[in-house]
């Protein structure tokens, strides 16, 4: 009966969303229509001339968004970036900018439940159970249990309480998901980044008897779990739950997403830069003749880079957020203030790096983020992320970087089709004890296969040095010892980066932090084995020479 009820109720919200995205829809092109007026105001509070600095990320940015706290006292908090760069760098987070970054998710949402037709608006967002400093887990923190209609519109915000965590570090992470989606039945999933889903299903694929394990507990012994789990199971269930639930516990096999929530019609997540790998595993898990993919606006640590606007069943995505102003370099070009162009003046089919400032410390901020204009909407440009400008690495003066690094990728690819294409490939620079400096080459699939690993890194040795001859000059002096190839499975190599990797990971093809200064969960002398919690196979071993 509760699920009928919960039901009903959803259904109502799902038609209020929708009329909030026609709303939504029609203030976002008031905004639009008055970008350029709302640009100039902003230049003028920020204080923003001709000849004022475009800055990296240092001590005067850093300077910067401490004079922006102290104004902020109490209400400061700061997020810390992950990825591309050596170390994190410290954001200024307040309340409200919080609360405006939640809404402009929720924004996004409403409109593309309107553009979609989507009927059953219930969110599952595939988060972390475990708490860290990234903006994700800001974003997420509860202090207490939200209300209950809230909880059937958004399922996954029960996770953060003390008895879900707990049931996470019993069973797993997976587990969990699989037992909450089941049982709240969702019409949309979400990720920031596609490898968190991805390696969901992987994971359920490969490791289903652990995965399912909670399922089968509670269906045969239900009075078994506290109350207040019961309680809130019972807050976000939906029709055909029990069914559901049955349907798990008693498969030996991997079931499909479409038997144990049914209702899931589509998923939104980040498309831009290196995810294609991830966005490609993903289909296979979720295809597109039944579940469509809505894309994910641009957001960094640092600020909001683009809105999404929906128009004729299309994305585009414009540089309109709120309170942020846009500039931009042309790719080639230098950090020089005499280089930068307004949002109107960019060129269809040019690239860009976008420079931004905001009330949070940032005054011209150089973001390294780079987007191709792929034309021009309401006088704007759509802007498609591409990659990050300056990501490189070098011990000694060899200057290794991303775009070498993907066309090693590429004829790898080429020449060994059957060992590489279904794969995905990153490097990192490695740094072990009495041994000198080289490049690990990092080979991630599903399943391991013999490989002659030597032979494969004198390959990617040879076509690095044929592209950096530095690296050439650096192998054959010594000072570089040679590069190695190792296997790993996804989830390992992600859980590798971070504890709560899930907030954290991002799949790039060179990292600027050395292998050995990632979180190594276990460890001896001849292998890495990464596990899942309670799973009772290792998700990846690798032997280090």
């Amino acid at each position: 009966m509760s699920g009928l009820v919960n039901d009903a109720l959803r259904f109502i919200i799902a038609r209020g969303i929708v009329l909030l995205g026609v709303v939504l829809e029609l203030w976002q092109r008031f905004r639009i229509a008055h970008f350029a007026a709302n640009q100039r105001r902003l230049k003028r509070k920020y204080r923003l001339h001709d000849d004022t600095r475009v800055l990296s990320y240092g001590p005067r940015v850093v300077e910067s968004i401490r004079h922006a706290a102290a104004h902020a006292t109490r209400d400061a908090k700061f997020a810390l970036t992950s990825g591309s760069t050596g170390e994190p760098k410290k954001i200024l987070y307040t309340k409200r900018r919080l609360r405006t970054l939640k809404f402009t998710f929720s924004d996004m949402f409403a409109r593309a439940a309107r553009a979609y037709g989507l009927k059953r608006t219930t969110l599952y967002v595939c988060s972390s159970f475990l708490s860290d400093a990234s903006l994700t887990s800001m974003l997420l923190d509860e202090p207490k249990l939200p209300p209950y209609l809230s909880t059937l519109q958004a399922p996954y915000r029960i996770q953060q309480h003390p008895s879900i965590r707990a049931l996470a570090s019993q069973y797993g992470a997976s587990a969990v998901r699989l037992w909450l989606i089941t049982i709240a039945n969702p019409g949309v999933l979400y990720a920031t980044n596609p490898s968190t889903i991805s390696t969901f299903f992987d994971d359920l694929q490969t490791n289903w008897i652990a995965s399912s394990q909670l399922v089968r507990d509670w269906h045969n012994r239900p009075h078994r779990f506290h109350r207040t789990l019961r309680k809130m199971a019972r807050r976000v269930t939906s029709r055909g739950g029990t069914k559901r639930l049955r349907l798990i516990a008693t498969s030996d096999s991997p079931i499909r997403l479409q038997d144990f929530a049914p209702a899931v019609r589509a998923y939104i997540c980040w498309t831009g830069g290196y995810v294609k790998p991830f966005l490609d595993r993903l289909s296979n898990h979720l295809p597109p003749t039944r579940y469509r993919l809505i894309p994910m606006y641009s957001l960094s640590t640092e600020t909001v880079e683009t809105e999404t606007v929906f128009r004729n069943g299309d994305a585009h995505f414009l540089p309109v957020a709120r309170g942020v102003v846009y500039e931009f370099i042309p790719a080639e070009s230098s950090d020089d203030p005499e280089n930068l162009l307004s949002p109107a003046e960019l060129t269809p089919g040019q690239t860009y790096v976008m420079v931004v400032s905001d009330s949070y410390g940032l005054r011209r901020y150089q973001t390294d983020d780079m987007f191709e204009c792929r034309r021009v909407r309401h006088n704007l440009p759509d802007l498609a992320f591409l990659r990050r400008r300056a990501l490189e690495y070098s011990f000694i003066g060899e200057k290794v970087t991303a775009d070498q690094l993907n066309e090693v990728f590429d004829r790898l690819r080429t020449q060994h089709p059957k060992i590489f294409a279904d794969a995905l490939l990153t490097c990192l620079p490695s740094l072990p004890t009495n041994e000198n400096p080289h490049y690990k080459f990092v080979l991630i699939r599903d399943s391991d296969i013999g490989l002659n690993t030597d032979l494969l890194a004198n390959q990617c040795d040879e076509m690095l040095s044929i592209l950096n001859c530095e690296y050439k000059n650096k192998r054959r002096i010594g000072s570089l010892a040679p590069a190695r190839l190792i296997q790993a499975k996804p989830a390992a190599f992600a859980e590798r980066f971070a504890e709560s990797w899930e907030t954290q990971f991002k799949f790039l093809p060179l990292y600027r932090r050395t292998w050995e200064s990632f979180h190594v969960p276990q460890l001896n002398a001849s292998s890495i084995s990464l596990s899942h919690k309670n799973t009772r196979q290792p998700i990846l071993t690798t032997s280090l020479q």
